[in-house]
């Protein structure tokens, strides 16, 4: 029963997450490696940010590529060193980055990490998360969902072996004051 209402939450994040209106102006962008200043964030975010720090962009350079691994959430709802899982497929076409993922809350291992890039793709799409355009810079991926309210960003970057990825996702209101973040730590599969 558990299980159930969890990937029911993961579908309902999936569905929210995957379909952005393009109307609203965004708000400011924050800096994620700000996002733990001042002492808010675990250990493990410290370390996730410490990697996404000294990360690089071009991992995405294939035509589908999947990530997934431990997340670690920075809101009052979770206990910020207990980890989930999450996953991201990148989807690059000749000018088009499409991305798209999931979180998984309170799974013993991470879900995806038998998968394939394309299976994870699959998994995602049964599940309602659709590719949304994703921007590549010199720096880092990014991607953004803007609602008239809120902005849910998430940054990408990889360590120099292109096996680890580092995610830095936030959501703020349009004055650009955060009010969630999530932190992950990701490892690439075939």
């Amino acid at each position: 029963m558990m299980r159930y209402i969890f990937s029911s939450l993961v579908i309902l994040v999936s569905a929210i997450t995957g379909t952005a209106k393009a109307e609203p102006t965004p708000g400011p962008v924050v800096d994620p490696t700000t996002i733990c200043d001042g002492g808010v964030c675990s250990e493990p975010m410290q370390n996730i940010v410490d990697g996404y720090s000294q990360g690089v962009s071009g991992f995405a350079n294939q035509s589908l590529t999947g990530y997934s691994g431990k997340c670690f959430h920075l809101s009052s709802q979770f206990d910020p060193n207990h980890p989930h899982h999450g996953g991201f497929i990148f989807e690059k076409s000749e000018n088009n980055l499409g991305i798209s993922g999931m979180f998984n809350f309170f799974y013993p291992e991470d879900p995806y990490q038998d998968m394939t890039a394309q299976e994870m793709k699959q998994r995602f799409a049964d599940n309602g998360s659709k590719l949304s355009p994703g921007t590549e810079t010199a720096t880092e991926v990014q991607l953004a969902h803007i609602y008239d309210e809120t902005d849910i960003r998430y940054s990408y970057r990889s360590d120099g072996s292109k096996r680890n990825l580092f995610v830095i996702g936030t959501t703020s209101d349009k004055g650009g004051n955060v009010s969630s973040a999530v932190f992950c730590k990701m490892l690439r599969h075939p």
